[in-house]
This record gives C-alpha cells, structure tokens and sequence, in this order.
C-alpha cells in the first residue's frame, strides 16, 4: 500500500515517519502525523490530507502541533479533524437566521432533512454573514436520504443549540446516521456531508442478507484476529427509566411548578403503542406506532415496547435489582400541556430516545473489541457496514455474530506496515448472538 500525505499542499510523505488516521461513523474524522521536527511546516489551521493507494482517506484541519525537543532530535505531532469538528461551533438556526426560538425540527420532522436544513442555514441562512449565518462549513451537500417511517418532533427549549448538539441527539435516536467523505475540489471543500435514516453501510457478515466478506475469527478459521478484549458490564444497568420533561406546570396546590411537569414517560405512556385503528390507543400486538400530523396518518417504527420492553424490564429488575434513573428534559410540548391536544407532536423524539434507552439499558453492555492481524483488513469494510466477528470454545465457550463498525484506525510508522488497530464496533453488538 502506498501513501501519500500534505500539509498545506506541500507533499511530506518522505518525512511522515509515523501517523493514523481515524474514520469514524457519526463523528468527526481524526488524523495524527510525525515529522522530524527541521522539517516541520505549518501549524494550526493547516489542511492535512492522506491518501493510501492513492484514494484519499483523511482531508481535515490541523487543530494542534507540539514539537518535543531532546538531546539528539526533536519531532513536531500533528493532531487534526475533518469539517465536523466545526459543528460545536455553529448555532443551530432557522433559514430565516433565528437560533433563539427555532422550529427547524418540526418544520423538517425526519433527521437527514433535519440536519440538511440546519447545516444550508449555517452557511446561507438571513442575509448570510457577518448578519446571520456564519459562512462556509468546508463541505459539499450530498446525499439526504427522504424521511422515513420515523417522525422526529421535540424541539428542546433550551436554545440556542449547536449543530453538534443537535446532530448527537438525532443520532441517539437511532434514526440518523452521518458520514462525511474526504474529498478535494479545490475552493476550501475538504469533504462532502451525507445522512442517512440510521440504516449507513453495506451488510458484509455471514448472517441473513450479508455477503460474507468480512469475517474476523480469535483463535479458528482464518487466525486474522491477533487480539480480543470482550467486556460484560452491568454498572450502566437501569430497568426503571423515567423522563420529565418542561416547562413545569404551576397549579393551586403547587404553585412554584415544583412537582408538575409537562410530560412524562415512564413506560406507560399510550402513545408509545399503537395500531392503525386507534393511532393513540394503548395496544399492543405490532412493533409499529402510528400517529398522524395535520391529519394524516404516517407509521413510526419503534420496538414492540408491550411484547419485549416489559417482559425484559421485569426479568431484568428480579436479576439485578431495581434500577432507577429519573431523566429531566428542558423541553416543551406545543401542544396544551393539560393534555387537551391529542397529537402532541413534540414528544415523539423522546418517546424515541426513551425506547431506545430502555432498551439498551436493561440487561449488561456487552462489548468485544478486535485488533485484526497486520496487513489484514485494509479495505475489507468501512464504517456502518456489519461485520462477522467469532471466537473459539477457549474464550470463555466462544461466540458468533455480527458486529457494525463504528470506527475504525489506519496506522504507519518508518519500521512496519500498514495496520489496522482495535475496531471501533457496535456498543452492545447489534445482531450479536450468545
């Protein structure tokens, strides 16, 4: 494999005598890279790019240098990150510029069209800066995938927020993935910005719908793992989930709001279970909820919160005890808070987020870390795609399954060959079997 690597245009292949490059599904790209410090060039605000076999991998911002000095040498390392790295520093805004009060959420409803509208206004929104928006975000538009089955309404009050902000708790529901590619047009693009409805990559395990072209094994068939960590861990375990969300309501009885919300979820919520005939009924039987906006109906995909969630919550609580953790979201509802609006759009995030949660949280993370063989693996896969990790009877009577790839490091240095380190997978082993 060849390399090839630039600061600023200037090509330091030969003098790069170690680096990495991180790619990494949902956040930003890292990058790292060390050079003889006589010569060393640049510094913060340097565009870095890596290329290997001449497809470039890695195009970002050089965020810090540190040069190290001793008796006989001294190195400069350079730290960078792609254009995501710029989102913690952007408003979220409307097209018209507000940030203060925006409705982008319930305007766009679905995460890619969410994020497309915040990410056109942060560059073009009001009369473009120095008035409102803030100007180029160093990437092209891309692939907005449509909405899909999944209504994404519950705009925090807490404004403003960052872009950033806004992207993690989109992504947290499950049904936003974003990927930023490296690319180089000239004009200060270091990459292009795709979203997807939480459904990114391409299925490479050995399971259903997978063509089984990425296959680790520790220890059986092809010895391409040189490295395994697996971890089980219940001290995250909540079987008693709770979310109270604002503003908080003030009666008679309590007339500082201190024990009146305006919503809650606690896992008896109606509105998280549902079928066509009664959109807002409290039924089970399908892992579908169904909810209309202006009065049309559209499906919501959710677990099958009544079949699987209760089930799992109570063998979870007689195993470990129950577990208690009470969420409090600064968010109102746009409907009445009495509960007079019987569409009450703006909870469906949360009801999303705390499916999600509840889920998750039951029973013990379980997370097994692989570190393939040097050499092997190099564009095997990408982020998003499913993987097939497996283990001999040794380790501890061995499993089987499939994995996502979340992240994944490409590293050099002057003595040895290109590498994959540890694999950034799943955090609880989707499609994971015992």
């Amino acid at each position: 494999m060849s390399l090839a690597v630039s600061l600023d245009g200037v090509d330091v292949s030969g003098v790069a005598i170690r680096g990495s490059s991180t790619r990494r599904l949902n956040r930003p790209a890292q990058a790292q890279i060390t050079i003889p410090m006589d010569s060393a060039i640049g510094g913060p605000g340097s565009r870095l790019k890596i290329s290997f076999d001449g497809s470039l991998f890695f195009h970002g911002m050089v965020m810090d240098c540190e040069t190290d000095a001793g008796e006989d040498d001294g190195f400069t390392v350079y730290n960078a990150s792609d254009p995501m790295e710029l989102w913690q520093w952007r408003p979220a805004r409307d097209p018209d510029g507000d940030f203060s009060n925006p409705t982008f959420i319930a305007d766009n409803i679905y995460g890619p069209q969410i994020m497309e509208a915040i990410l056109d206004a942060s560059v073009n929104a009001g009369a473009g800066p120095p008035e409102d928006a803030e100007g180029p975000l160093f990437l092209t538009m891309g692939t907005f995938e449509a909405g899909d089955q999944s209504d994404l309404t519950g705009a925090p009050t807490d404004w403003p927020m960052t872009i950033a902000q806004i992207a993690s708790l989109l992504i947290s529901t499950g049904e936003l993935d974003i990927v930023i590619t490296p690319t180089d047009p000239g004009g200060g693009v270091m990459g292009t910005v795709d979203c997807y409805n939480g459904d990114f990559g391409t299925n490479r395990s050995t399971g259903p719908g997978g063509d089984g072209t990425a296959v680790f094994s520790y220890g059986m068939g092809a010895l391409n793992i040189r490295r395994l960590r697996w971890n089980e861990d219940m001290s995250t375990v909540c079987n008693k989930l709770w979310y109270y969300g604002g503003p908080r309501v003030k009666t008679a009885r309590d007339p500082e709001g201190d024990q009146h919300w305006c919503w809650n979820i606690t896992g008896d919520d109606p509105k998280l279970y549902g079928n066509s005939a009664n959109p807002f009924g409290a039924l089970s039987g399908g892992p579908f909820v169904e909810h209309g906006r202006g009065g049309a109906l559209t499906t919501s995909i959710f677990y099958d919160a009544p079949a699987t969630l209760g089930p799992l919550r109570e063998s979870s609580q007689t195993d470990f005890g129950v577990r208690m953790e009470i969420k409090i979201f600064d968010a109102a509802s746009g409907a009445d808070c009495l509960g007079k609006n019987d569409f009450d759009y703006e909870r469906w995030l949360y009801r999303r987020l705390w499916q999600i949660e509840a889920s998750i949280r039951a029973v013990p993370r379980e997370l097994v870390h692989i570190t393939p063989i040097r050499g092997y693996g190099l564009g095997v896969f990408d982020i998003g795609d499913l993987i097939t990790v497996e283990a001999a009877a040794s380790v501890r009577g061995g499993f089987s399954g499939a994995q996502r790839v979340y992240g994944y490091t490409v590293s050099w240095d002057e003595n040895g060959p290109f590498e994959l380190s540890e694999l950034q997978t799943s955090s609880d082993n989707e499609g994971f079997g015992d």
